[in-house]
Formats: structure tokens, C-alpha cells, sequence
């Protein structure tokens, strides 16, 4: 697809940019933010994407995120809006995270469970994934409630099913259903 590509380039601009100013954590929990307003408002990205609706009133709705996000997100989500490349927003978190963890940044983990995690199951979980790959690693939370218990870890594109969901699936493979 040829949106990747220009998504990490985006990216990895946005990357630079915040490693020489000391703010790629806060870059990185902005872009964690969009994603989680993407989940719940679907129709922004169509919405920053589309042809017909005038720049100002992207940029009207992209100010009112203004309190809540790093300047640099925000003149970055402003660029992709004038250029019409706002389609790339949900490809950029993936692509930040990559480019920041070839960049000695920490390890891109998403932990995906029924409920959310405890602070206390957050904090062990970080801690037990930190020994284990022997760097720091950034966490980002999915509630999938299909799971029932347990979690799935995702780490560069490879998923770890330690759920019930997985467990009762591979029983019932083992069991020849």
C-alpha cells in the first residue's frame, strides 16, 4: 500500500522532531490519544479526509484538540489536512512507535484483556515485559471483552494469546473439533 510508506515518513519526521526537543513520550501518548478518539468518533478521519469539506473546518476541529495535544501533533494533523493526505492518521501511530523503537526508543506493546488493567497488573505486566526483552516498553491498552480473561500481547506484528478465549481454542483443536 502506498500509504505506509508516506505514513512513516510523516512519522519519522514527527519522530526527529520530538526526540530533539525531549517530548517524543508526549508525541507518542497524543498519538495514543487520536487512535482512541478514532475508536470512539469513527467518522473523524473520513471527515479530515474528505475533498468536499472546506480546510477551515478541519483545522476548527483539529483546534479544539488544541489543549489536549503537543504542538508538533497538532501542526502535523494541520499539514496532513492541507496536503489531503489525512488518510494516513490511522496509519501513523504504527508507524511512530516503529520508527521510534529502531531509534532505541522503547518496545511497542499492545496489551489487549477483557477489563482494563489494574494499576497494580499494569505496573508488574511493564515490569515483567522490561526484564524479558531487556528494554523499556510502552504500553497501550485494548479492552476486548471476546477474550474473557487473561491477555494478548501484541509485539512488532506477532501476537501472544495467553486468554481463556485462546486457551478453550487450542483445547478444542487438540481435541479434534
Amino acid at each position: 500500500m502506498r500509504e505506509e510508506p508516506l505514513a512513516e515518513r510523516y512519522a519519522r519526521a514527527l519522530l526527529s522532531a520530538s526526540l530533539d526537543s525531549a517530548v517524543a513520550d508526549r508525541v507518542a501518548q497524543d498519538l495514543l490519544f487520536l487512535r482512541e478518539v478514532q475508536t470512539e468518533l469513527p467518522e473523524l478521519v473520513p471527515f479530515l479526509a474528505h475533498p468536499r469539506i472546506a480546510p477551515a473546518a478541519k483545522e476548527k476541529v483539529l483546534f479544539s484538540l488544541n489543549s489536549t495535544i503537543h504542538p508538533y501533533t497538532l501542526n502535523l494533523l494541520r499539514l496532513l489536512v492541507r496536503k489531503g493526505r489525512a488518510g494516513l492518521v490511522p496509519c501513523l501511530v504504527f508507524a511512530y512507535f516503529k520508527a521510534w523503537e529502531e531509534a532505541g526508543g522503547p518496545v511497542h506493546i499492545v496489551v489487549r484483556s477483557a477489563r482494563p488493567l489494574s494499576l497494580e497488573d499494569r505496573v508488574k505486566l511493564q515490569a515483567q515485559l522490561r526484564e524479558a526483552l531487556g528494554r523499556d516498553v510502552a504500553l497501550e491498552e485494548e479492552i476486548a471483552p471476546e477474550l474473557l480473561a487473561g491477555v494478548e500481547l501484541v509485539i512488532g506484528g506477532k501476537r501472544l494469546d495467553a486468554s481463556l478465549r485462546g486457551r478453550l481454542v487450542r483445547l478444542r483443536q487438540a481435541l479434534g473439533g
